[in-house]
């Protein structure tokens, strides 16, 4: 028996839709890098705060909100350091539950039963894929 390969001809094939993932990229990074040069030299026209937002009206009418975050963090050692010097109550800390996959595989593959009590507390969101194309030389 053969193998026949039925395409469509009025489609682009896979190499075609490379090609034009790699134009479109192409040009959404140049669109992106033109755009934050124009936000560059908007800035100094621009009210602004250190940290915050502040907008600016224009004579024609354009609302511009200019937002300014700081992100900050603790050096762990730098904290474990004074950390005897501040009560507990008054250290600016939160402690956050995070998912660790590699563990949650680990049951998954390993212990069924701990995963399955486990996994009726878990929330899956299936991301955007992500594409990425090389061309090979």
């Amino acid at each position: 028996m053969t193998n026949l390969n039925i395409v469509n001809h009025n489609e682009p094939d896979l190499d075609q839709l490379a090609e034009i993932w790699l134009m479109q990229k192409a040009c959404e990074e140049a669109a992106r890098k033109k755009r934050l040069e124009v936000e560059q030299r908007m800035l100094p026209l621009l009210e602004q705060k250190v940290e915050g937002q502040a907008t600016t009206t224009t004579r024609h009418n354009k609302k511009i909100v200019v937002k300014k975050q700081i992100k900050r963090s603790f050096d762990g050692k730098a904290l474990n350091e004074v950390r005897g010097e501040i009560p507990d109550d008054m250290l600016p800390l939160k402690i956050s539950e995070v998912l660790d996959t590699k563990r949650l595989r680990y049951l998954q593959n390993n212990e069924p039963e701990t995963y399955k009590i486990l996994s009726r507390c878990i929330v899956s969101e299936p991301q955007k894929p992500n594409i990425t194309i090389e061309t090979i030389l």
